[in-house]
């Protein structure tokens, strides 16, 4: 009984390893966020990195034009965006483009009809 408790005490700690950290990031990714992904998807286009840490300092790998490459990271504010389940028959309207656009706790966040600034989700 005593080797099974062992193995099992291995296998959590090794799946422990793999889980976010704390602050909701996975190991090795940068502190920031990505800028938005607004452009046109390009067709059979590979991704030019799969993490951060092949991207230089300042740089984070994001999806840009539908495939991941190393673009500047932004400053992201705490909290989530809430979700929002409304589809727009409109045009697409940004009201904002990054987190700082917003003022105070205010994130920019993704919209039934664009992006616009939004108070984060359970906060």
């Amino acid at each position: 009984m005593r080797a099974q408790s062992l193995l099992l005490l291995v296998a959590l700690l090794a799946l422990g390893s793999q889980l976010p950290a704390a602050s909701g990031r996975r190991k090795g990714e940068k502190r920031g966020g990505c800028p938005p992904d607004d452009g046109p998807c390009l067709p059979s286009v590979p991704n030019q990195c799969m993490e951060d840490s092949q991207c230089p300092l300042w740089m984070k790998c994001c999806y840009k034009s539908c495939f991941r490459q190393c673009v500047p990271l932004v400053a992201v504010k705490q909290g989530t965006c809430p979700e929002d389940r409304l589809r727009c028959l409109s045009p697409t309207l940004h009201l904002c483009h990054k987190d700082s656009d917003c003022r105070g706790k205010s994130r920019c966040c993704l919209s039934a009809c664009g992006r616009d600034c939004r108070n984060p989700a359970g906060d």
